[in-house]
């Protein structure tokens, strides 16, 4: 019974584990049930071979095993005929383990996904956590464009989607700062009523003019540029202005990149469960696989999509998604 019971104390730290991890957090969010049962089980397991590990190498120290049977015999842990006092103390070691690094080791994992944010934006791609809606407007911040959004009532707002912060369920609203504003006339011509280029009062930003749409009143939505535009309303000017246009075409980021930085970001959690085998062998050999694991990470980071204009210097410093913010 008490082996039972520590077994269920084992699962619930994946469980746990399963839902904070930003990683697999969409995937416990969408899919209750039986795949969430088997994405905690699975998650238990990585819990069980790090704690395994961290348990042989922590054996090495006298006071670890003396303080663990201190506790054992503070914990009313019933010992039956199936399983030996050292097996017993083995589980619970294991299980004590599994809580804190169920704890802790979110936390760690989700930090890279935290600061960089098209990393994140990255990860829930590849897992179906961004939308048709999202993803256009992490398309349009790479671009440098603007989104605009018709409604069914023939209203049209356009500017900058709230920023992608990380995988929801049953999303209903979205959030826009808008530029300009108008509608779409009997024809589905647009026509601009309203510049939200003021001079605003010291004390105010462009927040106090945010719109909150339910998408369910979204008919159409498109990446859209405002000064573009206003070039196209004098005819003379159409040619000139598509060519600027084709100028200030941004490079996309390639598959290869975006495949690189997925398997250096997942090289995180594998080499931190590497590292304390590695560890028994040798002790730098350990060490080494936690600083490679930092590594790993820093380059997921690093390696960001770039925005280059063609044609220019290709040794020029480009700009980095994540430190380019438009207004």
């Amino acid at each position: 019974m008490t082996s039972l019971a520590l077994l269920a104390v084992l699962l619930a730290a994946g469980w746990y584990f399963y839902r904070q991890w930003r990683y697999t957090r969409f995937e416990a969010l969408h899919h209750p049930g039986h795949p969430q049962y088997f994405g905690a089980a699975l998650c238990s397991v990585y819990l069980f071979g790090i704690s395994a590990g961290l348990h042989a190498l922590a054996l090495r120290h006298s006071t670890y095993s003396l303080y663990l049977g201190k506790l054992q015999g503070m914990l009313p842990l019933q010992i039956s005929d199936k399983q030996s006092a050292e097996g017993l103390s083995l589980h619970l070691a294991i299980t004590l383990w599994c809580l804190l690094l169920g704890a802790a080791l979110p936390i760690l994992l989700n930090v890279p996904l935290v600061r960089t944010r098209s990393l994140a934006q990255l990860i829930a791609s590849r897992h179906g956590a961004i939308d048709a809606i999202e993803s256009l407007a992490i398309k349009c911040e790479e671009d440098g464009t603007l989104v605009a959004l018709t409604l069914d009532n023939g209203k049209v707002y356009v500017g900058l989607l709230d920023e992608f912060t990380g995988p929801r369920v049953g999303k209903e609203w979205v959030g826009m700062t808008p530029v300009a504003s108008g509608y779409r006339d009997d024809k589905g011509k647009l026509v601009f009523t309203t510049y939200y280029d003021i001079k605003l009062p010291d004390d105010a930003t462009m927040e106090i003019f945010q719109v909150i749409v339910s998408l369910k009143q979204i008919i159409s939505a498109q990446a859209f540029d405002l000064e573009l535009y206003k070039q196209f309303q004098q005819p003379e000017a159409h040619t000139q202005a598509v060519a600027d246009r084709k100028e200030l075409a941004p490079q996309r980021s390639s598959l290869v990149v975006d495949n690189t930085r997925h398997a250096f970001y997942l090289g995180l959690p594998i080499l931190l469960l590497l590292s304390p085998y590695v560890g028994l062998k040798s002790t730098i050999g350990g060490l080494s696989m936690v600083i490679a694991a930092g590594l790993s990470c820093l380059a997921a980071e690093k390696l960001r999509r770039r925005q280059v204009k063609p044609g220019a210097d290709v040794n020029s410093t480009p700009l980095e998604t994540d430190e380019v913010h438009f207004v």
